[in-house]
């Protein structure tokens, strides 16, 4: 059976939040050979960056003709998805975190 590439969008909090950080959005591509494989090594991943899964968007093949809004945005995704089919390595973009809410 042959690995592809999945990519995720996964919503996170952290396990000990620091200052007004709670938690935030990132997507993940992992070279994998199927959902629950991929599943699998992303929940590992997320506990040794001691971070709690909230909430999986999506876990999917990504395809390398998938489009973006810009060039940049498809080259830099490209870019990850070549990272990832070379890594057993859950690959990570950029987190977006969002703060407490005020009380």
């Amino acid at each position: 059976m042959d690995k592809r590439i999945y990519w995720s969008s996964i919503e996170y909090v952290y396990k000990k939040p620091e200052g007004n950080l709670l938690g935030g959005f990132v997507y993940v591509f992992i070279n994998a050979f199927d959902v629950r494989f991929a599943l699998e090594k992303i929940s590992k991943e997320f506990i040794r960056e001691n971070l709690i899964i909230k909430d999986i968007e999506f876990i999917k093949p990504y395809h390398p003709e998938q489009e973006w809004n810009s060039t940049e945005r498809t080259e830099h995704y490209s870019q990850l998805c070549k990272i990832a089919k070379k890594s057993s390595r859950v690959e990570f973009d950029t987190f977006y975190a969002y703060e407490k809410s005020p009380t």
